[in-house]
């Protein structure tokens, strides 16, 4: 009796472990042009230095690898419309706002903004990974394609990070991006090279083939992330 209820917990803990989560609930990415990392950091840590931004949680990242115009990435996440409303209202109206745009408004470039809805969260949240790789992909069949990315978990795991969102804004040539993302770019790419090589990739390209185009591939490196 005693190992079969031990059986019966470790089954439970495995479910547990491959279930998604959702670390947040949506994700305000802009796309910037900065020519300096460090000096986009020092305008960024400005800002969020500024009480009106307490609370707040924000990501830096530069672009590697990948054909996107943009050289970084600023990610903002949010658990709520109102959290999203309130946020962008008090950075607006706050001296660390205007500080920041004084700073970067010669050399920075401004390109666009998306908005991201997170579908599902395996393992830790986006930002605590040090290294992300974002595939980017339109699918037809969002339920089938949700399905698969969870098979895949199940059967492959993760690195650290594994994330499905979907694009609420912007061109339609995406419609979902899965972020995959680990400690570094070694071992974020170890990962690939046995998830690519695993049976377990196969069977999720044969079930979601037919309805996914893969868009674009980019890789980025986290250069600080602010809040908790």
């Amino acid at each position: 009796m005693s190992t079969r209820i031990l059986s019966i917990l470790a089954a439970m803990a495995t479910l547990l472990v491959t279930m998604p989560s959702l670390a947040d609930k949506f994700e305000a990415v802009h796309s910037i042009n900065y020519p300096d990392t460090q000096r986009a950091k020092a305008a960024i840590d400005i800002l969020m230095a500024d009480p009106a931004m307490k609370g707040a949680k924000l990501t830096l990242y530069a672009r590697e690898f990948g054909d996107m115009e943009a050289t970084h990435l600023v990610v903002q996440d949010f658990d709520s419309y109102a959290e999203y409303m309130d946020s962008t209202a008090k950075r607006l109206a706050s001296p660390g706002w205007t500080r920041y745009v004084l700073e970067t408004h010669v050399y920075a470039h401004y390109l666009e903004s998306e908005l991201a809805m997170v579908v599902d969260d395996y393992g830790a949240a986006r930002r605590s990974a040090g290294y992300l790789a974002a595939y980017l992909v339109n699918t037809s069949d969002a339920a089938n394609y949700r399905d698969g990315i969870a098979d895949l978990n199940r059967a492959a795991g993760n690195p650290g990070v594994l994330r499905l969102v979907a694009f609420r804004s912007g061109s339609m040539a995406a419609t979902h991006a899965v972020l995959i993302g680990g400690a570094d770019f070694k071992t974020v790419n170890e990962y690939l090279d046995k998830l690519f090589a695993s049976d377990a990739f196969g069977k999720f390209t044969a079930k979601v083939g037919s309805t996914r185009k893969l868009v674009g591939v980019q890789m980025y490196r986290r250069v600080a992330t602010w809040g908790d």
